[in-house]
């Protein structure tokens, strides 16, 4: 893996306490970046202006956001106002002098679709699957048009220590907590249905590779490369929680789930010198350490 070069950066990092947010910030300090962290309590844009340090960073990286696929499902409402922020954040930098990267986290795992099939890669022509990767996409969009110096990284199933399944985000934080909570595990539709799970320090490597390349690809994938059914999920799962017993209840698809999904990493490969080096069982192994401690 690649971290991008030996150069100091200023870098605001917007979502800098959510789950992503706080790992790219921790990989970044650890390569001497300078980095500033923005909340939704500490807005870099707070519907008016720019916070003054925007005008001297040289990144900024935007993890953050309100949006789960079941809030884009019932909720329009909240996603216009989502994307009404956003497009007034990132034309706030657009007006700048010199308007620093800007680097966007997105989904891999719900901008493409039929009638591209998996791997899916970035010359796939976006197919949102549902409301949640609309949304995504329109996020991308916003930015490509508006930052001439932007990147778009379509980031698979994060998962690892540190998250914590909040509003039913990250089937295996949610399996963890049921299964602390002495409850089964639920899967949602067929067991056969595929993602591409990536560890959460294996996305702080990819951003900071974006970070220090001289002329990263527009949009990159950001995965493991590889594809593990529901069934080989809680397989795994089952192995690295050791004794505690893992019962499985099996749901009705809930309707906002995309199908298979996996990615094609060739390109941050190449032009990133990126690779996600953390197998599944190891780290799973981490998180569900991290989360008995909890």
């Amino acid at each position: 893996m690649n971290g991008g070069g030996l150069q100091v950066y200023d870098i605001a990092l917007v979502g800098s306490a959510g789950f992503l947010g706080s790992a790219i910030g921790a990989t970044l300090r650890s390569r001497g970046h300078r980095t500033h962290g923005f909340t939704r309590a500490a807005p870099i844009f707070d519907g008016r202006r720019l916070a003054p340090i925007a005008n001297d960073v040289s990144v900024i990286i935007w993890a953050a956001g309100a949006v789960s696929p079941t809030v884009a499902a019932a909720r329009p409402d909240v996603v216009e106002v989502e994307l009404a922020e956003f497009r007034n954040a990132v034309n706030a930098v657009q007006r700048l002098d010199s308007p620093p990267r800007m680097l966007l986290l997105s989904s891999g795992g719900t901008v493409y679709g039929p009638p591209a099939s998996a791997p899916y890669v970035e010359s796939d022509a976006p197919s949102p699957s549902n409301k949640y990767g609309e949304y995504k996409l329109a996020e991308e969009r916003i930015v490509l048009d508006a930052i001439a110096d932007s990147v778009v990284l379509r980031v698979s199933n994060a998962y690892g220590p540190g998250q914590r399944g909040a509003r039913g985000q990250g089937v295996l934080a949610v399996w963890m907590r049921s299964l602390l909570a002495g409850e089964p595990i639920r899967i949602h539709g067929s067991g056969a249905v595929a993602r591409d799970y990536v560890y959460v320090d294996d996305v702080a490597e990819a951003v900071a590779a974006a970070v220090g390349c001289e002329r990263p690809p527009r949009v990159v994938n950001v995965g493991s490369g590889r594809a593990t059914s529901l069934d080989e999920l809680a397989a795994t799962f089952a192995k690295v929680t050791g004794d505690v017993e893992v019962r499985i209840e099996r749901l009705p698809s809930r309707g906002v789930d995309a199908p298979s999904t996996w990615l094609d990493v060739g390109l941050a490969a190449s032009q990133l010198d990126w690779r996600a080096g953390v197998d599944l069982e190891e780290g799973l192994t981490a998180m569900w350490e991290w989360m008995r401690a909890q």
